[in-house]
């Protein structure tokens, strides 16, 4: 730049010490720029941040936590703690309880209603368009001779009409990928409503399985405690050493250990099941008892007819589907924009200016867009979405294939759990009835405190190991149903008094 100074300054010289005029004008800006910039860039190292945002809002070094706490934020609305639950008869209504009232359920809905009105603002390009544009304006300048022009006080009002004649398909597709939204957001609706009432079947037939097991150690306690008395009474007959008595004990206080756990389990379950419903966790759900006598139904249809209503109804892979629909929409969208366009437009408005009568103007034609060149960027736009295509169609295929595998290992698990439930309560009955020999031969002395100890841990392990079998049936088929389509159980499988109503996928 110095060079290049010096170089204007003797061709100065050369033209009798008098530069051009363009070129003083070039040097005098030059010689201004260069300090102005070179201040400027001072002034900006020295005050990069004036309104001391990244002081106010980013730590002072990496690692340490951002203590922002802004105001305006929106709050979570969390039910209180003193909140009660309603009363449920069955699990049927308190599914139904939690599919209105869990979040997850509620932005699902929300979601759905966006991509309703975005089906419409597609409709809306097939309509015209009218605006209305008015500028008010005051202005004054000094010409180069001095002279000062009057002020202009300038107001015009516009009004435009446009309507697109003709195009190749770019609204039709716009809609198509509008619609196909609402059948993805559609789809999803349904898969948070499948994923609310399995979160709440699990933790509803984890919940009623725990207090199962609560009735179990209480009825375990109870034996031991009998057991213990009857120890103390053979003790005090000289029948029986302090060694039973003692055994007695240790089996008691092990039963009171694992009930206490038990009841806590209790609590952390019935808090799960409240939070799944849409409740407080501290909102207190009352369910019935678990009836072991009873199992979840056989599966009726076998597993190709099981496989293919899953390939029909599941949500997940029907979402699958809609995004190669959008894809395939995508494509036409892409072609479509590169094609010509034709418009009509009218127009019409007025000008107000100092006073003077308003001028009147209009306008009314047709416009033909017709992209010669963009760059290839039309090209490359169309292969990304056919690309995009492909990859969703192969996204549905890998769906289906999951959900054909779900559905079979869901099936044999619940196979499976079953037949494990119907053998445990033959072990429970054996179990009960060999408890109830050795007691008897306790009495009389042909039995020792072990083998009656021996005898209640066998029959509480058989109890524990029904419930466990009984709970993991159900829970086994809910994951089935999912997998199936359906929302919440789909027969009437409710431990309480009353069949359930199905409801279909």
């Amino acid at each position: 730049m110095l060079m290049e100074f010096k170089r204007l300054r003797r061709s100065a010289v050369a033209h009798d010490g008098k530069l051009p005029l363009g070129l003083a004008g070039f040097v005098v800006c030059l010689g201004l720029a260069c300090p102005a910039a070179a201040y400027g860039a001072i002034f900006q190292k020295l005050y990069h941040d004036p309104w001391g945002i990244e002081r106010g809002e980013v730590p002072n070094r990496i690692g340490h936590p951002w203590t922002r706490l802004p105001r305006d934020l929106p709050q979570a609305r969390v039910p209180k703690a003193t909140a009660t639950a309603p009363k449920f008869k069955n699990l049927w209504s308190l599914t139904q309880y939690a599919l209105a009232h869990n979040p997850q359920s509620r932005e699902a809905y929300a979601n759905l209603q966006a991509a309703a009105a975005g089906l419409g603002v597609a409709d809306a390009a097939y309509l015209p368009t009218l605006s209305l544009q008015s500028t008010a304006a005051r202005s004054e300048a000094n010409t180069t001779a001095g002279f000062s022009i009057p002020v202009q006080n300038n107001d015009s009002t516009n009004l435009t009409f446009s309507y697109i004649l003709l195009e190749f398909g770019e609204r039709r597709a716009a809609r198509a990928q509008a619609l196909a939204q609402i059948y993805l957001n559609g789809f999803d609706y349904n898969a948070a409503l499948q994923s609310v009432a399995l979160t709440v079947t699990k933790a509803y037939y984890t919940l009623i399985g725990e207090e199962a097991l609560v009735r179990a150690y209480e009825r375990t306690v109870a034996e031991d405690r009998a057991s213990l008395d009857a120890a103390k009474i053979k003790r005090h007959a000289g029948m029986a050493t302090v060694a039973d008595v003692l055994q007695a004990q240790s089996a008691l206080a092990q039963a009171r250990a694992n009930l206490l756990s038990a009841q806590a389990q209790v609590q952390s379950d019935r808090g799960a099941l409240a939070v799944s419903c849409g409740l407080a966790p501290t909102a207190k759900i009352v369910v019935p008892p678990l009836h072991t006598h009873a199992q979840p139904p056989t599966l009726a249809p076998g597993l190709h007819r099981l496989m293919a209503q899953a390939l029909r109804n599941n949500p997940s892979i029907r979402a699958a589907a809609a995004n190669v629909l959008e894809s395939q929409a995508s494509v036409r969208a892409d072609e479509a924009a590169g094609m010509p366009t034709l418009s009509f437009q009218a127009s019409g408005g007025k000008r107000f200016q100092n006073g003077l009568l308003p001028s009147e103007n209009w306008s009314i034609g047709v416009s033909l867009k017709v992209p010669l060149f963009t760059g290839f960027q039309d090209s490359y736009r169309i292969s990304e979405a056919r690309a995009q295509e492909r990859s969703s169609q192969a996204s549905l295929d890998n769906e289906a294939a999951t959900i054909r595998s779900t559905v079979y290992q869901d099936a044999q698990q619940l196979a499976g759990a079953r037949t494990a439930a119907q053998a445990a309560r033959l072990a429970v009955a054996s179990a009960r009835a060999s408890l109830a020999a050795v007691q008897a031969q306790y009495k009389v002395g042909l039995a020792t405190m072990i083998d009656v100890l021996t005898a209640q841990a066998t029959l509480t392990t058989a109890e524990q190991t029904e419930i466990q079998d009984l709970t993991t049936s159900y829970t086994d088929l809910a994951n089935l149903a999912d997998a199936l389509g359906y929302i919440a159980l789909p027969q009437a499988l409710d431990t309480g008094a009353g069949p359930e109503k199905e409801m279909q996928p």
